[in-house]
């Protein structure tokens, strides 16, 4: 069985509300939503390759009383939530405006990957293993048609469904989709569960913000954007880390350290069980630009060498038939 496979099925969350999990949950293999009622459908995040997205419609059409999809919601801008958007082009495809602009402007597409994979660096070894997971055969970018700004209410049969702007955070737009009558919220990936988080816009004082956001709607059943789903007790490690990771960064830089000095003298123990935990880097480097724009400009990729060079969180042993 490839790592996808177990979550190649529609989880039943109840009140209408159902998720589509991408095990490993590591780069790239994101979970999707679907809220149905009255034969409309809405779905939360279309997958990041072609067959992934494939796999989600298919399941979507082999429902009893299969659903319409009438909506879509892309919850941030990370091609691995909307590249499947394709496959949901009759939609109303929703998002934040800031999303929308992430979107138009998202360095990493499909398209740009052979370029990216050039080379010896960490990067470029990455981007050569997403070359040869994913399948991107057909793809074309398909956007967002219809935004909004801090929230939106929507009816997906009798259900009311509500969008929350949380962002800028993770990403400069991040929305979370919540189900109140069924108690269920979908994160995107303002929420990460059985790995280490990685933000991208920040300022990461608005992640944390986001969990308190999250937790004050009072869930129980959180759909992140990657990993398992989790209860509102789940929150807490994300929390907790994202407010370590803020505090001692801070304090390195005060110091007059380097954010790579900073990275490699972190005790990350209270979470040495997560994947990933070079992701820290980034996270680091976000915080530096913050109290620092002038001098922490940096290139993404460059970070990146780092966060993907030091990963251990085994991509590198996933095979190419793990995205199909």
């Amino acid at each position: 069985m490839t790592p996808g496979a177990a979550g190649r099925r529609l989880q039943d969350l109840g009140g209408g509300c159902h998720a589509w999990l991408r095990p490993p949950g590591c780069w790239g293999f994101a979970n999707s939503g679907l809220i149905v009622n009255g034969g409309q459908g809405l779905v939360v995040d279309t997958q990041n390759d072609m067959p992934m997205a494939r796999a989600l419609h298919s399941a979507i059409q082999s429902m009893p009383h299969a659903p319409g999809v009438d909506m879509v919601v892309n919850t941030h801008g990370d091609g691995d939530h909307w590249n499947g958007n394709l496959l949901f082009d009759g939609a109303t495809i929703i998002a934040s405006e800031a999303t929308l602009e992430d979107i138009r402007g998202h360095w990493l597409d499909p398209s740009k990957i052979d370029a990216y994979a050039q080379g010896d660096t960490a990067f470029a070894e990455f981007m050569r293993w997403r070359r040869d997971v994913f399948n991107y055969e057909g793809w074309r970018p398909v956007h967002p048609n219809q935004t909004y700004t801090e929230q939106l209410r929507l009816d997906v049969g009798n259900i009311q469904v509500e969008l929350h702007e949380f962002g800028p955070a993770h990403t400069s737009g991040d929305t979370i989709v919540w189900v109140p009558d069924a108690g269920v919220l979908y994160s995107g990936d303002l929420v990460f569960t059985a790995s280490t988080p990685i933000m991208w816009g920040g300022p990461l004082s608005r992640c944390v913000e986001a969990c308190d956001r999250i937790l004050a709607l009072e869930p129980h059943t959180i759909v992140p954007g990657h990993g398992p789903i989790i209860g509102p007790e789940g929150i807490a490690p994300i929390r907790d880390y994202l407010t370590f990771v803020i505090e001692y960064a801070k304090t390195a830089y005060q110091q007059g350290k380097s954010p790579r000095e900073a990275y490699d003298e972190l005790d990350l123990t209270p979470w040495r069980s997560w994947p990933h935990l070079s992701r820290t880097y980034q996270n680091i480097n976000l915080i530096y630009r913050e109290l620092d724009p002038q001098n922490f400009k940096g290139d993404v990729r460059d970070t990146l060498n780092v966060v993907y060079g030091e990963d251990r969180g085994d991509w590198r042993g996933l095979p190419a038939t793990s995205a199909g």
